[in-house]
This record gives C-alpha cells, structure tokens and sequence, in this order.
C-alpha cells in the first residue's frame, strides 16, 4: 500500500488522492480537491516530480541566476525549492543538458534575457510555434551564414500562401532506401529526461523542442518553416523542420518520432529528405553539408541525405533522380 505522504498532492497538499489510470508503466494520480493529474518519478536523491526539475534548468539556462530560478520555481509552483537543490540538479543532469558548457560565455554577452529566444506561431493548416535561440546561431552559425539569415529573417519573409494541403511534403513520398544507423544517444536521453512528467501526447513534441532548443548546446532552431518549388516537375513542397542542429561540421535535421523503430522508414525519409532539400535551396548551402535524423526516446536513426538515390511516381510516370 502506498504512504500517505507519498500520495499527497504537489499542487494543493491534499491528501484526498486516488489511482487514475496507467500510463506506459508509471501510476498516474488524480487530486479530488483540485482535480489535478500527476505521477512521481524518482531520480537520484530527488523528491521533487521531475518537471520541476525541467523548468528550473531550464530557467537557469535561460540566464536566471540560482536565487532567481529558486524565486520563480517557487512563485510558478507554489511550492519551496531550496538553493542547494538546484544547484544539485544543474550539476547531476549537465551532461544530458550540456548548454551549461556555453552558458558562461552566452549570459556574459547576452545580459537581456528577453534577447536570447525570439518565436513566432505560424498557422500553417496547424500552429506551428517557430523559435530560434539567437546566441547559440552567432556562435555555431560563423561557417553557415545564409543558414543564420535565413532563420532570423523568416519571421517577416515566410510566404504563408506557400503553405497549404496541396503543398505538404506529406502528399509527396519519395522511395527512398537509405543506409541508416540506429542508435541509442545523447538526443534520446533528452527525450526521456524532458518528457519524463509529460502526460499529453499531444504536447509532448512541443515540451521536447522548447526543452531542447534551451539546453541543448547544439539545437539552434525548431518547427522552421521551408518551401521550394522543382520546376523539373513543376511541383511545390512546403513544411516545417522540427529540429535544427549545428554539430560536427553539419546542419542536422530531426524529427522526433514517438515509436521510431516501428515507423514507416520510407516515409520518414522522404519528409526528412525533402525539408532538407528546401533549406538547402533556400540557403545556397550544398547538400553534402547536412545530415538528417529521427528519434525518440529508445532509437535514433541518421543519414546523409547526399548519398541518395530515389524513384518516385507522379503524374503516372515513374522518375528516378540521384541528387
């Protein structure tokens, strides 16, 4: 039988608490008072649900000192985080939020919090919350220039018309076979560390993008809009690019897919090929400099989408392009 103590409600400290339901393996609770729902997860000499210690990294890496993030936690929260406890967090969960190796530099020449993330939401048949971390693009961006102009400026210049049914990068599948390695890395723990207290299936890739876009040192944009048009099949394509990464001398392009090892590859691909395809358009910058990816919390899979070879059918006629 579960203690009392342990049933008590994190939101409003009841203790009237009942069994909701099952949620992948982790008991989910319902609060009578305040009808709301929560689980706990244990993390290492933590009591603490785990999206409280999200939000407070989180709120350091944002440029918050530890006295601010403690004030915030506990206003937002209305409950009492101490010092000590975050100081604990930012350093027993560094590696998998490695930001904290360029916060140093990035708080000292960015004072303005207000400055460091800058977002719109496009209503693109859904809403899509574009954002883009702008430190992070001066530092990683200094070899892709036009990615950096490209991704600043698209707030005003996005051609919003582009983006409709007809033109999804969905509604074209392209055959694509590509040599994929599969993996468990980095990226996943991210997954499973941020979406840890996450119960919404339906705010799940937004939590992941936001969570990732601050305290992941290498993500520098999400939900990026693209368009291009193939004159050679006078054919428009148009979507948006969850993840953007600057690592290892490449542009990467990721897409968190829940159930990654069980997905349709085929179709995976070619929407990641084609977003690749139009950014690399937009920006003038070679193919060969990207790489795409896809993933989720036990699984990521890579390819590089320069080495491909393609057929597909439109317009009843069977094409086949290396690119």
């Amino acid at each position: 039988m579960e203690n009392k103590k342990n049933l008590k409600c994190p939101y409003c400290n009841s203790i009237n608490v009942i069994k909701y339901s099952q949620y992948k393996n982790k008991q989910i609770y319902l609060c009578n008072k305040c009808r709301k729902k929560y689980t706990y997860y244990k993390f290492k000499n933590e009591t603490y649900k785990s999206n409280f210690i999200n939000v407070a990294i989180s709120y350091y890496n944002l440029g918050n000192t530890v006295n601010e993030t403690v004030k915030l936690i506990n206003k937002n929260y209305d409950i009492k985080v101490s010092k000590s406890s975050v100081y604990s967090w930012i350093k027993e969960y560094s590696k998998i939020c490695n930001f904290s190796m360029i916060r140093k530099n990035i708080i000292k020449y960015y004072k303005n919090k207000t400055e460091i993330i800058e977002s719109k939401i496009f209503k693109h048949n859904n809403k899509y919350n574009f954002s883009y971390h702008l430190p992070k693009l001066d530092i990683l961006c200094k070899n892709f220039i036009p990615l950096k102009k490209f991704i600043t400026k698209i707030k005003d210049e996005c051609p919003n018309t582009f983006f409709n049914k007809k033109n999804q990068s969905s509604k074209l599948n392209l055959n694509i076979k590509p040599r994929k390695e599969g993996r468990f890395n980095r990226v996943c723990r991210i997954a499973n560390f941020s979406l840890e207290g996450c119960l919404s299936n339906d705010k799940r890739q937004n939590i992941l993008e936001n969570f990732m876009l601050i305290n992941d040192r290498y993500t520098i944009a999400c939900e990026v809009p693209v368009w291009f048009w193939e004159k050679y099949f006078n054919l428009g394509v148009s979507g948006h690019i969850g993840i953007v990464q600057i690592r290892k001398g490449n542009i990467y392009i990721i897409e968190y897919k829940p159930g990654a090892s069980e997905k349709n590859n085929k179709n995976i691909s070619s929407q990641l090929f084609l977003h690749t395809t139009g950014l690399s358009l937009r920006t003038k910058i070679p193919l060969t400099k990207f790489r795409c990816a896809w993933f989720d919390e036990n699984n990521y899979y890579e390819f590089n989408p320069n080495d491909l070879n393609f057929s597909f059918k439109f317009r009843n006629k069977l094409y086949f392009r290396k690119i």
